[in-house]
C-alpha cells in the first residue's frame, strides 16, 4: 500500500479498503479507545489512589500521637496522684467550719500574748468563688514596732492558711504604732467543686 492509495480510500465505504488499511484502522481505533477508556477509568483510580496515600500518613502521624500519648498514661497517672495528694493536703490547711469560729479566739488570743492591745477583730462579708469561700476578717492592734512584728509572724505560722492581704501602719502615741490589717482565709465548698 502506497501514499496514493492511502489518499484514494473512501471513509464512506469502508468495507472495500484493503486487508492492510482495515487492519491499521481497526488497530488505530482499538487504541484510541484503549487510551480514552484507560485516560477516565485510571485517571479516577489515580487520584483515589493519592487521596488513600494522604489519608494513610495522616493516619499514620494519628496513630503515633496516640503511641506516644498512651507510652506517657502511666507518667500522667502518677502525676496525678501526686497532684491529687498535693491537693489534699492544701485542703487539709484551709479551716473547716469548727476551725473558723476559733481562729478568731486564736488571733486574739496572739496578740495579747504579744502585748498588743486588740482594739477590733470581726469578720467581714464572705466572698464566695468557683472553688471556695474568701472569709476576711479585720483587725485592728496597736502597740510598739517588735510586738506587731511578733504577731504578724505569729499568725503566718498559724497551722491553717491565713494571708494578711493588706494592712495600713499609723502612729497611736510616742512609742506606739496602730496597725489596721485585713487578713482572709478561705474555706473549700466542697458542693460546687463536685
Amino acid at each position: 500500500m502506497n501514499w496514493q492509495q492511502l489518499n484514494e480510500l473512501d471513509f464512506e465505504n469502508i468495507g472495500q479498503w484493503p486487508r492492510l488499511a482495515k487492519i491499521i484502522a481497526i488497530a488505530l481505533a482499538c487504541a484510541l479507545l484503549a487510551g480514552a477508556v484507560g485516560y477516565f477509568l485510571i485517571t479516577d483510580s489515580l487520584a483515589r489512589l493519592d487521596r488513600s496515600k494522604a489519608q494513610e500518613q495522616k493516619l499514620k502521624l494519628t496513630f503515633e500521637e496516640k503511641a506516644q500519648q498512651a507510652g506517657g498514661l502511666p507518667g500522667s497517672r502518677l502525676q496525678l496522684e501526686e497532684l491529687q495528694a498535693e491537693l489534699n493536703a492544701q485542703l487539709r490547711k484551709l479551716p473547716n467550719t469548727l476551725e473558723i469560729a476559733g481562729l478568731l479566739d486564736d488571733i486574739s488570743f496572739m496578740a495579747t500574748d504579744n502585748g498588743l492591745r486588740l482594739e477590733r477583730i470581726n469578720w467581714e462579708a464572705e466572698k464566695p468563688s468557683e472553688f471556695s469561700t474568701e472569709l476576711p476578717m479585720r483587725i485592728i492592734v496597736s502597740g510598739d514596732y517588735h510586738q506587731l512584728g511578733h504577731f504578724v509572724a505569729d499568725v503566718a505560722a498559724l497551722p491553717r492558711i491565713v494571708i494578711i492581704d493588706s494592712f495600713n501602719l499609723s502612729r497611736a502615741g510616742a512609742d506606739q504604732l496602730s496597725m489596721s490589717m485585713l487578713a482572709k482565709t478561705y474555706k473549700y465548698n466542697e458542693q460546687e467543686a463536685k
